[in-house]
């Protein structure tokens, strides 16, 4: 999930920069206010006539997320926007959810809180392929993240086995077709979670391979 920061420093989950193509309002999120504006948005319509104009469909705020989810056994996914995450940081361990969220963002973002809490799960975003991993990867032995991103889409067996040699998890990001046949591929050759569109033809792949989960 995206966190974005409104003009009156609400972090809401919203992937785009603006509220236009997934709500009925217009303008750009850090310009806006959720107070009296933003929570008040149709996010239902775009989605399909049975979501529309729903009290239960308009845009979370991040402790609403956070209220729903804590104590379960999902584990939260936060991709994070801006530089001044620590206040995000903040907000998670207030909550005792260290242990629930992953830290995904670029190294400007994820750096600051791997430095300010050693026991977050952080790792980087950018899905890069062959011919720019191997920064990513420099940057996450260099500050202990967890995890190094890559693209479903270039990713190699052999890009796979060198980030493991550093006692990195592999997250494949952006699985957008073929969601079996990829994930059985990316399960076989060691990616330990795979970010797609579809989960449930993703979890069929895996099932068809066995038990692996």
């Amino acid at each position: 999930m995206d966190v974005r920061k409104t003009a009156d420093q609400v972090f809401i989950m919203m992937h785009d920069l603006s509220a236009d193509r997934t709500t009925n309002g217009t303008g750009f999120v850090d310009q806006l206010n959720y107070a009296g504006y933003l929570e008040y948005l149709d996010a239902g319509s775009w989605k399909g006539d049975v979501f529309a104009d729903r009290i239960d469909v308009r845009i979370p705020t991040l402790p609403q997320v956070l209220d729903e989810f804590q104590g379960s056994e999902v584990d939260l996914i936060l991709h994070l926007k801006r530089e001044d995450s620590l206040e995000v940081l903040r907000i998670i361990q207030q909550r005792d959810m260290l242990g629930q969220v992953i830290f995904f963002g670029n190294p400007s973002v994820i750096n600051i809180i791997k430095k300010a809490e050693a026991n977050a799960f952080t790792q980087n975003d950018g899905a890069p392929g062959p011919d720019s991993y191997e920064r990513v990867l420099n940057n996450a032995i260099e500050y202990n993240h967890n995890a190094v991103s890559v693209s479903c889409e270039t990713v190699t067996k052999e890009m796979i086995n060198h980030i493991k040699r550093f006692n990195k998890l592999v997250h494949g990001s952006f699985l957008t077709s073929e969601y079996e046949t990829e994930v059985q591929r990316l399960v076989e050759w060691g990616v330990d979670f795979v970010l797609g569109n579809h989960t449930g033809k993703m979890n069929n792949g895996i099932n068809l391979k066995g038990d692996v989960r």
